[in-house]
């Protein structure tokens, strides 16, 4: 069994190219798991992985290195119930040190039932040349702090979402990153193009690097880095005696987008998960742009079940409050009810990693 540890901060594409490789290789008659991991306990990308039909496992309510043993644990799991050739394990977007907590762990723990053990971190193309040309990133210095930590400790580094770039902006980076970062290996990808994936692919097939290198991280900047940014994560029931519940959640999700972008507040990750009429559909925010998403508006559907997960610099109160407030706006619509299931905003607490090898 191989594990593919993939990190790479909030919004850098991660899930997009975990599930669309896994989607690949069990065309090719492989069997391809998938880990996801979140601060939440409500997750997004968990129940679009399921929504996939690939076999999946979750780490939730902290980090893979602040929760080393539910991720050991959810590795038998599937080791044991899905028997796969093969484990994404995607860690949480604010997570850094990944080699020191997580990597050398394993190995070191689970050496026997590893047969290969790869280390890839995404980082978005646009984010990536606004750091070269020396403009600043949208976050505070400590949340920039993790994102270029996530950078250094890199061994495979995937510039992801070159789709989104010009030709010049990609030949801009091209040079810069090559004399930037000489000694690790740089992908530059589209995670919705097969042919790009290939190429990933091929390098964790290729991979064979021993030696691990721990890096330094200022561990008070690192925590600062990760409670600048408020957690929330919240499942809604739109029902409609009229039929228009995806146009109402469609309404909802509008006005929170509108509220966060007017305030100019930076956004790590804002995911959306609608599941309605059997389907499930995810749409995508960060502070750069927005995913495109297939969903038809205008279909009828009498229920709507929203899963809401945003990641936003701003503090966990005033986030609810936003929410809130978008939810208040629907409330004087007498054909629709708004069921709140499940609700959850906070800070996230002080990394505080179950080992740590220098």
């Amino acid at each position: 069994m191989k594990v593919h540890l993939v990190a790479g901060f909030l919004g850098s594409g991660k899930t997009t190219a975990i599930t669309n490789a896994s989607q690949l290789l069990i065309n090719k008659g492989l069997n391809a798991s998938i880990i996801t991991n979140d601060q939440g306990k409500f997750q997004v990308d968990s129940h679009f992985v399921k929504s996939l039909e690939i076999a999946n496992a979750e780490v939730s309510g902290g980090c893979f290195c602040c929760n080393y043993n539910q991720l050991d644990e959810q590795i038998e799991l599937l080791r044991n119930e899905v028997k796969p050739d093969l484990i994404f394990a995607e860690s949480v977007g604010s997570c850094t040190d990944l080699v020191a907590t997580v990597l050398k762990p394993l190995l070191n723990f689970k050496n026997a039932g590893i047969e290969k053990l790869t280390f890839t971190t995404f980082v978005d193309a646009r984010l990536l040349l606004t750091f070269l040309r020396g403009n600043e990133l949208p976050f505070e210095l400590d949340t920039n702090y993790i994102w270029q930590k996530q950078i250094e400790e890199s061994e495979i580094l995937v510039i992801n979402k070159i789709d989104l770039v010009s030709e010049a902006d990609l030949a801009f980076l091209t040079s810069n990153v090559e004399n930037l970062y000489s000694t690790k290996q740089v992908l530059y990808q589209n995670s919705l193009d097969n042919k790009s994936l290939e190429q990933w692919l091929e390098a964790l097939e290729q991979y064979s690097i021993v030696n691990h290198k721990t890096i330094d991280v200022d561990y008070e900047k690192y925590g600062v880095g990760e409670a600048n940014l408020a957690w929330l994560d919240e499942e809604i029931e739109f029902v409609s005696e009229n039929q228009q519940a995806l146009q109402e959640a469609n309404i909802f999700i509008d006005s929170l987008i509108d509220e966060f972008f007017d305030r100019k507040l930076p956004v790590g990750h804002l995911k959306f998960l609608l599941q309605y009429n059997g389907k499930s559909k995810k749409i995508s925010y960060t502070t750069v742009f927005t995913e495109d998403s297939d969903i038809e508006s205008n279909e009828a559907a009498d229920r709507v079940k929203l899963i809401v997960n945003a990641r936003i610099q701003i503090s966990p109160i005033e986030l609810r409050e936003i929410v809130v407030n978008a939810i208040s706006k629907q409330r004087g619509n007498k054909t629709l009810e708004l069921i709140e299931n499940s609700i959850s905003y906070f800070q996230p607490g002080f990394p505080n990693p179950t080992y740590r090898i220098a």
